[in-house]
Parts: structure tokens; C-alpha cells; sequence
């Protein structure tokens, strides 16, 4: 990969006289030096920040004229005029604020230097990482230079921030740091409650509100839609349930009770809605009569079961067989 520095320098603008506290170190969007070389851009700022940054200790220097550079190449003094201490990406471009040095301070009071010249990595020209930069007289990129008047972060007054925050006056700094963590919390949960919603992460607080109403809403008529269903199932049940204890019930009774067919019908209903009512109503029922009755028929005597005794019987009374027959055909004409 191609790890070459490029160094480049901003071309002069209006002098304010001012030692600047943010120095602007690159463009925005794609860009070329004067000399042709490029074309370079950022494709994550971010990224490009926290790599910086992060290979260079927290601290990139400012020297004088890529003195670092050539140092590396044939040694010889180096010495920083200023450190850059954070990096911020703006509308415009990435900018450095400075800490200078007492030299570097004076310098740029003085004048002695107009621009600053950014060396950076940008392999394939996609800018990697800003290695340094130094004051240079010879500038290339078409930047802010050090004698611009500088385009520095509006700042809201504390009162403003603090009414905003909806915090006193007398807020300590701890606290409009909870607070802010607060507010954090409070945007995170508004992106992942958003989707839940149906909307865009950046929906109003409104319209989240209305759509988890309206969704929760949903859910509520279906959940009670699901518990009327199934209430009506376990009705239904309980009645066919109910149905067939009746209707064994009754079946039973029948066994020991006059019971119409009509009749069961009416019982095997009420005995589903009040049993107590008709079990009473079947304990007056007139009982099925027995089986086991008497007839009182004259049993004629078969061959062999008693006649010896009958013959005996009529021979003692000296009643004849045709005496007999007489009498039994004068009986069944009375």
C-alpha cells in the first residue's frame, strides 16, 4: 500500500493579524494541489479522525517547512512550533486546533509564515490519515490560511445551552453532563423504538408516539378479539360438556322413572342450566312398574307333574274322568 505523504501548503488570504487557535488542514469533497496533483477526498471523516489521531499519540506536530519529513531522509533539527491537539470535520473541510509553542505563537503573530501544509497518507487518493503539517510560505491546496479570518464553531452562550437542556443557572457542569447522557439514552431508544413504529429513525417525537398508539392499539383489539374467541370456544365446550352429563343423567333416571320421550328432552335441557331443579322434578316421577308379578291362572298340570296324584285324589272322591270334564265345561259357562 502507498504510504507516501503528501505535502501541501494554503494559499494566502486576508490577514487579520490574529494567531489562530484552528488551523483548516483539508478541503471538502474532491481536491487537487495547484501543482496538479490529486485528485484527493475523504470518504469517512470520522474514520480519517480517529486514525490520525490515534497513530500519532494524540498529538500531531507543526513544524516549519515538512522539517520532520526531511529529517527523516538526511537528519537535522525538527522542532514543533505547535501540536495539534484535536480534529474536527466542519462544512468545509477537516480542521486542527492548535496548541502552539512560545516560538510557533510568535511566528505567526509575526507573520513570518502564511499557510499551513498538511501531509497526509492517500493511497488509491482517499485520505487515510493527516500526519503533521507545517508552517510553509509556499502553499498549494486551496485552504483557509493562517492569517484568514478563522470560521470558528458558533458557540451558543451557557445560558442559551442551559435553557435549551431546560436546566437553572446554577447547573453544575457533572450535572449537564447527565443530562446530556440522558439525552443520548433518550435519542437512542427514539431510533430503535422508531422501526417498531413503522417510521424513520429522524420521526418526530409525535409521530413515534402516535404510531406505538396505534400499534399498540392493534394489538390490544387483536389480543381481546383472541380472548373473545377463545372464551366462546370454552363456552361451547363446556356446553356440549354439560350436554352430555345431562343427557346421562337423564338416560339413568329413565331406567327407574316414567319418562317420556317429550319429557326427556325438556329435563335433559333444564338439567343443563339447573340440575338441582330437575333432579327434583324426576324424583316425583311415577316409577316403572316390576316385572315380577303374580298371575293368578290356573296352571294345567303337564305329563308327568302330578297327575298320579290327581288320579289318586279322584278316585278317593269316586269322581270319574267324564265327571270331570263336565264339570270343568259348567265352569267355563258361568
Amino acid at each position: 500500500m502507498n504510504t507516501t505523504l503528501h505535502y501541501h501548503t494554503a494559499l494566502p488570504g486576508l490577514d487579520n493579524g490574529k494567531v489562530p487557535d484552528w488551523v483548516h488542514l483539508l478541503p471538502a469533497g474532491e481536491f487537487s494541489g495547484v501543482d496538479g496533483r490529486g485528485p484527493y477526498w475523504v470518504s469517512d471523516a470520522r474514520a480519517l479522525i480517529t486514525h490520525s489521531m490515534q497513530a500519532e499519540g494524540g498529538k500531531l506536530p507543526i513544524d516549519e517547512n515538512h522539517a520532520t519529513d526531511h529529517a527523516l531522509v538526511s537528519g537535522g533539527p525538527a522542532p514543533a512550533v505547535g501540536w495539534i491537539v484535536e480534529l474536527q470535520a466542519r462544512a468545509d473541510g477537516i480542521w486542527g486546533r492548535v496548541d502552539w509553542t512560545k516560538s510557533g505563537r510568535t511566528m505567526v503573530a509575526d507573520h513570518a509564515y502564511r499557510g499551513i501544509s498538511p501531509a497526509f497518507a492517500a493511497p488509491d487518493g482517499v485520505v487515510t490519515r493527516i500526519a503533521r503539517a507545517s508552517l510553509t510560505n509556499a502553499p498549494n491546496l486551496k485552504i483557509n490560511t493562517l492569517h484568514t479570518t478563522q470560521k470558528e464553531p458558533a458557540m451558543l452562550p451557557l445560558e442559551d445551552v442551559l435553557k435549551a437542556l431546560g436546566l437553572p443557572a446554577t447547573t453544575t457542569k457533572e450535572q449537564v453532563i447527565a443530562r446530556l447522557k440522558e439525552m443520548k439514552g433518550c435519542m437512542t431508544m427514539h431510533s430503535q423504538l422508531a422501526p417498531l413504529a413503522g417510521l424513520d429513525a429522524d420521526a418526530t417525537p409525535e409521530a413515534l408516539v402516535t404510531g406505538l398508539r396505534a400499534k399498540l392499539t392493534d394489538v390490544s383489539t387483536h389480543s381481546q378479539q383472541q380472548i373473545e374467541a377463545l372464551t366462546g370456544q370454552i363456552a361451547e365446550l363446556k356446553k356440549a360438556g354439560a350436554l352430555t352429563a345431562s343427557t346421562h343423567a337423564v338416560e339413568q333416571a329413565a331406567r327407574t322413572k316414567v319418562i317420556s320421550d317429550e319429557t326427556k328432552a325438556d329435563l335433559i335441557a333444564l338439567h343443563t342450566t339447573n340440575p338441582q331443579a330437575a333432579e327434583r322434578i324426576i324424583s316425583g316421577l311415577q316409577d316403572v312398574p316390576s316385572s315380577g308379578l303374580n298371575l293368578n291362572t290356573r296352571k294345567v298340570p303337564t305329563a308327568g307333574s302330578g297327575s298320579a296324584e290327581l288320579a289318586a285324589m279322584d278316585d278317593a272322591f269316586g269322581t270319574t274322568e267324564d265327571e270331570v270334564k263336565k264339570w270343568e265345561a259348567s265352569n267355563a259357562r258361568r
